[in-house]
């Protein structure tokens, strides 16, 4: 007889085998930057007019998650220029405007711009809304980005 205790008892659980395109989400139809173009130009409208807390709601309200990677790249720099328009001043109040999945999305946009060179460039105004974000919220909109599939 086999040693029982060697057994592999997850070999036999049925729903313990994951196929990689179980991992996938599924986001239904894809987006295009056509389609997205009139968001994009609204968000940068709110920007140049001096409506941070309009633009950054908009911008973290239905981001593009089934968006291909040039389309999600053209809509994070409008964000990203967004981001960096609001003074350090306001930051606070428009955190405490986002409900809890905006944060979630603000999130992912602050870690998506500590990636790329571009937001690279504006790490001292990202690190600000960091701040402001984890002293609104806690650890909780990081630990949503650790977990979430979905990125922007």
């Amino acid at each position: 007889m086999e040693d029982w205790r060697r057994i592999d008892i997850d070999a036999f659980d049925p729903e313990a085998r994951l196929r990689p395109e179980d991992l996938v989400p599924n986001y239904g139809t894809t987006i295009t930057l056509s389609e997205l173009q009139p968001k994009i130009s609204q968000l940068r409208s709110l920007a140049s007019s001096g409506d941070m807390s309009s633009a950054i709601q908009l911008a973290t309200s239905e981001p593009p998650y089934s968006a291909d990677e040039q389309t999600k790249h053209q809509y994070f720099l409008a964000v990203l220029e967004a981001l960096a328009q609001t003074r350090q001043t306001d930051m606070a109040k428009v955190v405490k405007s986002l409900d809890r999945a905006q944060k979630d999305v603000l999130v992912k946009y602050i870690y998506k711009g500590m990636s790329l060179p571009e937001g690279k460039k504006q790490g001292g105004i990202l690190l600000a809304w960091f701040e402001n974000l984890t002293q609104d919220s806690g650890v909780n909109p990081i630990v949503h980005y650790i977990s979430d599939r979905r990125t922007v």
